[in-house]
């Protein structure tokens, strides 16, 4: 079966140029030619069957290496190269970090270029095979993939993990494939709010990360009774330098081509991996609680972001922990010193039903209604939860007590 090629490029000049070379190399065709990494990206979405995407790094309107970036994403299985004018160490760092699976100079040799599409095609039929069977389904490349949603905290204790795992629990539970992935790598704690013991972690994946197979996934998941899959951050938390961006994208694209549903608790410090779960995600979520410090450590994080290019401040949704109606800041008043929007969900305070719950790794049997019901509004505003028709979410097994 020949070796399918889409190329990107506005360079008319270059596509020519590849279509000629490639016409020359045995079982290799040219399945396209885009010049927009719109077309490129409606492409790769509608055609199951392509083995290699070449991205000329100058393409529009969006960058070379964020359309990379972009394919990654959504296709986690197909090998995208970057075509650059100058190919050294720092472009081939910043390519592969992007996702792309080499860089070829934008006039490469017939040798050159024959070597690296047979190399990184065999690269993606593996994983097509790993991921998905023996072959490419037309569902697997069909451009659907599963929804990631980051949870990150302002600060410290504001409840982003008790958050994380009720909301993975309860999307288990209303019949949706969950994946609960601890990115507080550094102080993650999910096994003690799961009751939970396991060896593996999302350190062990990140020499295999460009590899992975259903067997290393299913090694390094842990099947919690309550109903998601859970990726644990590592207990020594040294090792979160180990999970560089690359590593996490990859990880968790592969996360994306087999769950409905993957919920990353990013916690309170923003590592590469809770960097690259929250420029990931379809939706991002920052929980705060109603005290003027927490406030505005919600700010400082929601500029960062801004700052690294990572997430706007307006594609990011505040969430209020502990709020009362006994408190003296209130949504409102919240809302505009933030300036970020916030979701109408709020989380009420439950000491004493969290407390009881945590100390006994038995945080799915809180015992505070409103808490649940909060919880599961909450989990229906960030499109972990099925919404019925008129506007309730269909509740599960996770908001009966």
């Amino acid at each position: 079966m020949s070796i399918r090629v889409l190329i990107g490029t506005a360079d008319q000049e270059l596509a020519s140029q590849l279509r000629m070379q490639i016409s020359e190399l045995p079982e290799i065709e040219v399945a396209g030619v885009e010049s927009g990494s719109g077309d490129v990206l409606g492409i790769v979405g509608s055609h199951p069957e392509l083995d290699v995407v070449l991205v000329d790094e100058e393409i529009g309107p969006q960058p070379g290496q964020e359309l990379i970036r972009e394919i990654a994403m959504r296709r986690p299985h197909l090998a995208a190269v970057l075509l650059s004018g100058r190919v050294d160490e720092e472009v081939l760092s910043r390519a592969l970090e992007a996702g792309a699976r080499g860089v070829l100079g934008r006039s490469p040799s017939l040798e050159e270029l024959n070597a690296r599409l047979v190399a990184v095609a065999e690269w993606s039929r593996g994983m097509r095979r790993f991921l998905g069977g023996t072959g490419p389904s037309a569902e697997e490349f069909s451009g659907r993939r599963g929804r990631l949603v980051a949870l990150a905290g302002a600060k410290g204790g504001t409840g982003t993990t008790t958050l994380a795992v009720l909301l993975a629990v309860a999307a288990a539970q209303a019949g949706r494939t969950v994946c609960l992935v601890d990115m507080d790598l550094q102080c993650g704690d999910v096994p003690s709010y799961l009751d939970l013991v396991h060896r593996r972690s999302i350190a062990d994946l990140v020499n295999v990360a460009a590899e992975i197979n259903g067997a290393m996934l299913a090694d390094a998941l842990f099947v919690h009774e309550s109903g998601p899959h859970v990726l644990l951050a590592p207990a020594e938390g040294e090792r979160a330098e180990d999970v560089t961006s690359l590593a996490a994208r990859q990880i968790l694209g592969a996360l994306r081509s087999r769950y409905e549903v993957i919920i990353v608790d990013c916690g309170a410090f923003m590592t590469e991996g809770a960097v690259t779960a929250v420029e990931m995600a379809e939706q991002v979520a920052l929980t705060v609680m109603p005290d003027l410090p927490c406030l505005r450590a919600a700010k400082r994080v929601a500029h960062l972001w801004g700052r690294l290019q990572v997430r706007k401040a307006d594609e990011v949704s505040v969430v209020l922990t502990r709020q009362s109606r006994k408190n003296e800041i209130q949504p409102d008043f919240a809302a505009r010193i933030l300036g970020i929007p916030m979701t109408k969900a709020t989380i009420p305070p439950a000491f004493r039903a969290l407390e009881k719950s945590i100390n006994n790794g038995a945080l799915t049997r809180v015992d505070d209604d409103a808490f649940h019901r909060a919880v599961i509004q909450l989990g229906g505003e960030l499109g972990i939860l099925p919404v019925e028709p008129g506007g309730g979410t269909r509740k599960g097994k996770a908001a009966d007590k």
